[in-house]
């Protein structure tokens, strides 16, 4: 079984041992069944007897803690599952710290944040000490450099100026 790191036990939840998980990864929620977890021989199975999805992350009730006590045990611990319960977009990619170099404006920083609204997936950087949101759209990479982590992007014209005028507009109104 191919496993893959989904999160972590970040807290405990109530008094029955349930655990918060902070998950990293999309997965088939109704599906999982265990989870594993490192120990000292390799990677542990633990069964799921109850889980539920919240704001704060997935409260799940495992099998073999029954207490507290035993819960605090695996805080901070990655928590893995089966490959195959992996919720994967194809188009989806981790961009967070890619420099991002526009071809008018050149190095514009590293992307802070990513969104999805609906539409398109939209790139946040600092520029200017301004947030910078960018459609990621094919038509605008120019070229990937993963190793390197560059996105080299061809920003619609104006767009980044848009988000920049403003300083210097008020630059002009001061002189």
């Amino acid at each position: 079984m191919d496993l893959t790191q989904i999160g972590y036990f970040s807290k405990t939840h109530g008094v029955k041992g349930h655990l918060i998980l902070k998950a990293e990864k999309d997965f088939f929620v109704d599906e999982l069944k265990a989870v594993f977890i490192e120990s000292s021989t390799g990677k542990a199975p633990y069964f799921i007897s109850e889980l539920k999805e919240t704001n704060g992350g997935i409260i799940i009730a495992l099998e073999e803690i029954t207490a507290v006590e035993k819960a605090k045990t695996l805080l901070g611990k990655a928590v893995y599952i089966d490959s195959n319960l992996l919720d994967e977009d194809e188009d989806e990619f981790d961009w967070m710290g890619f420099e991002l170099i526009d071809k008018i404006h050149g190095s514009i920083g590293a992307v802070t944040g990513m969104s999805d609204n609906g539409r398109q997936v939209l790139l946040s950087v600092q520029y200017k000490e301004k947030e910078v949101l960018l459609p990621l759209v094919e038509e605008f990479i120019e070229k990937v450099d993963e190793e390197g982590r560059k996105l080299y992007f061809n920003a619609p014209e104006g767009l980044i100026d848009l988000y920049i005028r403003d300083d210097d507009a008020e630059a002009s109104e001061e002189e």
